[in-house]
């Protein structure tokens, strides 16, 4: 990464980097963002807030491998989303980022987290082809994401129920039946017929003959 001909502007890792190597490694790298994974007897403690503040936290603690690094400890409201209430905290690994505010380092996190979705999502009707084409693939992909995008329009825009502080989105319009809505309208537009191929043989007379029986 370092030889690439572009500046990196930070790294946003998954949890599958949080081990002593990987930190160093991509801290050395460029600025580094990834979120914790909660095991040992000091993430509890840094966790027992209820407002976002900066810490250290301290790996394979007393041992030669022992690493120091930054922990952002993130504080945020659910406010009734997805029927969830009260405070969340999270703590990221916030290599070379203390210049920064707790919120400012989990905020592009976020945007991370958001990308993952849109691409689990479109994924649901993704259309199945066995076309080298690298054109044809990527029209694929833009109808999935608009496909994805009208769902999200609909279901924020039409069906969600305005109450405070925003509206309650309907969990039952799951992006699985809006596909399956779109499937269903496209087959009575276009008139679309099942065929398969046939064995030409059919129904021996035998077994017409002990049916009549």
């Amino acid at each position: 990464m370092a030889a690439l001909p572009f500046d990196v502007a930070g790294l946003l890792a998954d949890r599958e980097f949080y081990d002593g190597t990987s930190i160093e490694r991509l801290g050395a790298t460029a600025l580094v963002s990834l979120p914790i994974i909660r095991r040992g007897k000091q993430i509890p403690e840094k966790l027992g807030t209820s407002v976002s503040y900066w810490t250290e936290y301290v790996m394979y603690e007393g041992s030669e491998r022992e690493l120091r690094f930054p922990l952002a400890v993130c504080v945020s409201y659910q406010q009734g989303n997805r029927g969830k209430h009260g405070l969340l905290v999270r703590a990221y690994v916030a290599c070379d980022l203390t210049d920064r505010t707790p919120k400012e380092v989990e905020a592009p996190y976020q945007k991370r987290s958001a990308i993952e979705t849109a691409f689990r999502t479109m994924r649901k009707a993704r259309a199945q082809t066995n076309t080298s084409d690298p054109a044809a693939r990527l029209l694929f992909i833009l109808v999935n994401f608009l496909l994805r995008n009208l769902w999200m329009i609909v279901r924020w825009g039409v069906l969600a129920t305005p109450r405070r502080r925003g509206r309650a989105i309907p969990v039952w319009f799951r992006f699985e039946v809006f596909s399956e809505w779109i499937n269903h309208t496209l087959g009575y537009t276009l008139r679309r017929k099942w065929e398969a191929p046939t064995n030409g043989i059919s129904i021996p007379a035998t077994y017409s003959q002990l049916g009549a029986g």
